[in-house]
């Protein structure tokens, strides 16, 4: 199953190509606007966010907040042709995974996504190991008190 990616970008040049360049890799919806990607949000859980910074009025870091609160957050990555070292680290501080600049290398993009999914795979994993190691620990610790309970209560077939 192909990880999920979430494309936000006013401009449809951008957004059609990116689709058309990451789809075999990723199952790709895409967004025009923050209205349109809360939609995408609320009914898919998506795995990937690449967004852009300026979306009309609009604000891309604004989606990356509102993203990550989500139970199930995705890695959020923020692109624009406006970069700066300001930008780029306000964007990291708000939670994003990484920062590119437009003009977009589509080979260093998919990259980058395919490593930002590998990195919430893992993640996905650990909870789950996690979760496992916890719930095995509680059956060990449950064993351990039965059998001190058998051993002090010796059964009456004991003679």
């Amino acid at each position: 199953m192909s990880p999920i990616l979430l494309i936000v970008d006013d401009e449809k040049p951008t957004r059609d190509g990116l689709r058309m360049a990451l789809d075999e890799t990723f199952d790709v919806y895409v967004a025009a606007d923050l209205t349109q990607a809360r939609e995408v949000l609320k009914s898919e859980n998506v795995d990937l966010l690449l967004t852009d910074l300026r979306l009309g009025a609009e604000s891309g870091m604004d989606l990356i907040e509102e993203a990550l609160a989500l139970p199930k957050p995705p890695v959020a990555v923020m692109m624009t042709a406006y970069g700066s070292v300001d930008t780029a680290v306000e964007a990291m501080r708000r939670g994003a995974f990484h920062f590119v600049t437009k003009p977009l290398n589509l080979d260093e993009v998919e990259n980058l996504l395919q490593k930002a999914a590998r990195s919430r795979k893992l993640e996905k994993q650990n909870i789950e190991l996690k979760t496992e190691n916890v719930r095995l620990r509680k059956k060990a610790l449950r064993l351990l008190l039965a059998s001190t309970v058998f051993w002090a209560n010796p059964t009456p077939f004991a003679a």
